[in-house]
């Protein structure tokens, strides 16, 4: 990942920073470099930088609704970024996109831009099982890293996908504020699929 900071490639992201720097001139407005340990069994690929959390802080999922989510559902199931003792599990958090595009909405040619960055870390992770999908965006890049055919691998909550011999994709709908408030996605269904991702990546420790 030592390439993202000074990645350029999408312009029209490089042009929304601009305008973010004016707007919010104390927000890290920057690419966002991923959470957690290389040796995680465990991977969470959201969608992108949100612009009053990861965009604000720096860390992905840190600072808003969505990562109060997340978080509160990981801590639940002992699940950390940095913490290991006491029976807690290592997991690596990262996006689809690494930079915050205009409302929160990039466009397939970002989605793909990216997709470099998402295969280094895939590579990169050597112990990795289980890769979690928040959301039908992630889901999509996760089967371009791995060069799957997106027909044979359809999104639906709660779906597990074997990618190959040695890893197994989990889809859940995102931890979107309009997921929760909508009751699509509850803290329940979160921490289920955190659940089941940690009893695989973990099973015959």
């Amino acid at each position: 990942m030592q390439d993202l900071q000074t990645c350029r490639i999408c312009k029209r992201l490089q042009r929304n920073f601009i305008k973010l720097e004016q707007a919010y001139p104390k927000y890290f407005n920057r690419p966002i470099k991923p959470l957690g340990s290389i040796n995680s069994r465990i991977c969470i690929v959201g969608l992108a930088p949100g612009l009053h959390g990861a965009n604000r802080t720096g860390k992905p999922f840190f600072g808003d609704f969505s990562g109060n989510i997340l978080f509160n559902a990981l801590k639940k199931n002992r699940l950390s970024i940095n913490n290991v003792k006491n029976g807690y599990k290592s997991v690596y958090i990262t996006n689809s996109v690494k930079c915050y595009p205009p409302n929160n909405q990039p466009n397939l040619d970002e989605i793909k831009n990216c997709l470099t960055h998402l295969t280094q870390e895939f590579f990169l992770l050597k112990r990795l099982k289980v890769i979690i999908a928040l959301g039908h965006i992630a889901h999509n890049s996760i089967l371009r890293a791995y060069s799957l055919k997106m027909s044979n691998y359809k999104f639906s909550h709660g779906k597990i996908h074997k990618i190959n011999e040695r890893k197994l994709l989990i889809d859940s709908y995102h931890c979107s504020k309009i997921n929760i408030n909508s009751k699509k996605l509850t803290n329940k269904m979160i921490s289920d699929i955190l659940n089941t991702a940690k009893e695989i990546s973990y099973r015959n420790e």
